[in-house]
């Protein structure tokens, strides 16, 4: 995953270093609907997503000290909104969402939101990961300290024929 920074981001990093909330907000702001995104594929649960959403964005400014700049902010603050999604889901049961039939949904894309949204929470994790997002598997496994890289292949493979035998049907 390359992202880099634009001149305005950097300078936006700059100034939120100095203090500068205003700068910070802006800073949020360009990284509101990815942040918002990537909890909510995880989570499922859209009030849960705007704690987290609104957590991310006061962790990363608690944590900007600790912002390296030869990582892109986009990957640093997408970073920490799936650590939160994370330990929100290992804190809290919550309910997965029961899936339609077929054709009680408006486009196919729907149904595989759906279907994503419904998959067990490792699994969708990570299928959200990789396929959507682009992690590498090193970088999902820093995730997941319990699974080995053959593990999280082997179940992204699984997720990927159970999700391809619901939308072939």
């Amino acid at each position: 995953m390359k992202i880099g920074n634009t001149n305005y981001v950097d300078h936006l990093i700059e100034m939120s270093k100095s203090g500068s909330k205003r700068a910070f907000f802006d800073l949020c702001e360009i990284n509101l609907k990815n942040i918002f995104t990537i909890s909510y594929r995880l989570l499922a649960d859209y009030d849960a997503t705007k704690k987290i959403t609104l957590d991310t964005f006061w962790g990363a400014w608690d944590n900007f000290k600790d912002y390296d700049s030869s990582v892109p902010f986009a990957i640093w603050i997408k970073n920490l909104a799936i650590l939160y999604s994370i330990n929100k889901l290992r804190r809290t049961s919550f309910q997965i969402p029961a899936v339609k039939e077929k054709s009680s949904y408006n486009s196919e894309s729907e149904y595989l939101e759906k279907l994503i949204m419904a998959l067990q929470i490792d699994e969708r994790i990570i299928f959200v990961l990789h396929d959507l997002e682009g992690y590498s598997f090193n970088e999902i496994r820093n995730l997941f300290e319990e699974l080995e890289i053959d593990e999280i292949k082997t179940k992204l493979i699984n997720t990927r024929e159970y999700l391809m035998s619901k939308i072939s049907v």
